[in-house]
């Protein structure tokens, strides 16, 4: 995917194996004497499923050791961004769906260059990242993104307040999730807080402390 993947990527596993297929095709018919029908190289998506044939032919369970992997091809930083545990291709087909839907809503479909470019705000919508019927249940799990008022910056907010239920904290952290870094709602601003700040610190080009400060704020409510 995905930065899953950024922008500067290079093509994903199953764009490069299939643009392999194409030219070494001609080369294995005239060993054989015979001919074969070469796969075409892989073509903007503009669904779900066609997002993830292009980028793993449609395996979730995917890895090459090329450092992305899962049927987005997620790589392992954005995948923990996103607040997932453990590796893209380990989680379950709903999970890798869900991450895939929450990263498209926070970055856009930039984060895959080569298979994303024909997605749009249509794939963006609640339950659009499932595959088949059979997901349907899944759909429960993706909520489009709706605007909330901003509330009123009072202070900076770090892991010394972790011991304090604060309204600014919730408010804070109930954002974040819908927008795609999820955290709880609690009002307690403990370490899981302070590595989203960063994370969105870093996707924002803000200085990275982990300390949601005016900028941080502002960005998050942006």
């Amino acid at each position: 995917m995905s930065d899953a993947r950024t922008s500067g990527r290079q093509w994903s596993a199953g764009t490069r194996i299939r643009a392999r297929v194409l030219m070494v095709a001609p080369v294995l018919a005239a060993a054989v004497g015979g001919s074969l029908v070469a796969t075409q190289p892989a073509q903007a998506a503009s669904t779900w499923e066609g997002l993830r044939q292009c980028e793993s032919g449609g395996d979730y369970t995917i890895n090459t050791g090329n450092g992305y992997s899962g049927a987005y091809q997620f790589s392992a930083s954005t995948w923990h961004s996103l607040g997932y545990s453990g590796l893209p291709h380990q989680a379950s087909p709903a999970v890798q769906d869900e991450a895939a839907l929450r990263l498209a809503q926070r970055s856009g479909f930039g984060q895959w260059p080569v298979c994303g470019r024909g997605m749009g705000a249509t794939q963006l919508a609640g339950g659009s990242s499932s595959g088949a019927a059979a997901q349907a249940s899944r759909t429960a799990l993706r909520v489009a993104l709706t605007a909330l008022p901003t509330p009123s910056y009072t202070r900076a907010l770090s892991t010394a307040l972790a011991g304090q239920d604060r309204a600014d904290v919730r408010a804070w952290q109930a954002r974040m999730s819908q927008i795609g870094y999820p955290l709880v709602a609690d009002g307690h601003f403990g370490p899981r807080c302070a590595v989203a700040a960063r994370a969105l610190q870093s996707a924002q080009g803000l200085a990275v402390d982990g300390v949601v400060g005016p900028a941080t704020w502002h960005a998050t409510f942006g």
